[in-house]
């Protein structure tokens, strides 16, 4: 018999900062977040994790355009809202409700002139429960 030992490995979240979801200047919310920004980080992302508080994330941080399509739900055991962040740190885009341990998630090809430079990860249906906007939401994120 096989076994996988990736069912056996449970990752603990570690704060390395924190992000300021605002609405029209107007914070709605403060979440702790966890960066990806290695590569490494990036690959594993949320993986391995059996939960995530809600009041917590994952930020990505982007070098380059092509990192946003490389989004990986395999071995990933919750359910995420993925939200793509422009350079001038306003959402653009939400991805919602998207199904754990899915290899292949829809990716969305933004216009050449939208440059995604982070992705933040949170669980299923928080975006909508904080009243997250395309467009209208900004972010501000301190490093601890």
């Amino acid at each position: 018999m096989f076994l996988d030992v990736g069912n056996l490995l449970e990752i603990e979240f570690i704060k390395n900062g924190e992000i300021y979801l605002k609405n029209n200047n107007s914070i709605i919310k403060k979440i702790d977040i966890e960066l990806a920004d290695k590569d490494i980080e990036k690959s594993n992302g949320l993986k391995y994790r059996s939960f995530l508080k809600e009041n917590r994330g994952m930020l990505f941080l982007l070098k380059n355009q092509e990192e946003y399509k490389q989004i990986n739900m395999k071995d990933v055991r919750i359910p995420l809202d993925i939200i793509y962040i422009n350079q001038f740190d306003t959402v653009v885009f939400l991805n919602k409700y998207i199904t754990p341990m899915k290899e292949n998630i829809e990716i969305i090809n933004f216009p050449s002139y939208i440059n995604i430079k982070y992705i933040l990860e949170i669980n299923a249906g928080m975006s909508d429960k904080w009243g997250i906007k395309e467009g209208v939401t900004k972010i501000t994120y301190l490093i601890k």
